[in-house]
């Protein structure tokens, strides 16, 4: 396998992947997502993309493939971004466990 694909990463902050042999990849999160969107507040429609090496990706996926984010959709892989945006659209009520707590929750008390 040779060429890139793309990965989408559903976590606000991203995250940075390795492999056993050391090659590391940071992944773009939904913060990143904020430079192709006006919008100040992340969303659930909110996720970053990056280029990554096909090898590594293969090789990264077959180490740690019970990883939660990958098992949940919270990391994804496309073909081209047309299709990053669909699966994102497709998985944005799927919880990352990074969701902000509603301002209706208990326990949140207004600031003075």
């Amino acid at each position: 396998m040779s060429g890139t694909v793309i990965i989408g990463c559903r976590l606000p902050s991203g995250i940075l992947l390795e492999t056993a042999n050391g090659k590391q990849v940071e992944l773009a999160g939904q913060r990143q997502a904020q430079e192709r969107s006006p919008i100040i507040l992340l969303t659930a429609d909110d996720y970053g993309i990056t280029e990554v090496d096909a090898d590594f990706w293969a090789q990264w996926k077959k180490e740690f493939a019970g990883f939660q984010p990958l098992t949940s959709g919270a990391i994804f892989e496309a073909k081209n971004d047309k299709d990053a945006k669909a699966i994102a659209k497709e998985l944005r009520d799927e919880k990352t466990g990074h969701e902000p707590l509603p301002q209706t929750a208990k326990n949140i008390e207004k600031a003075d």
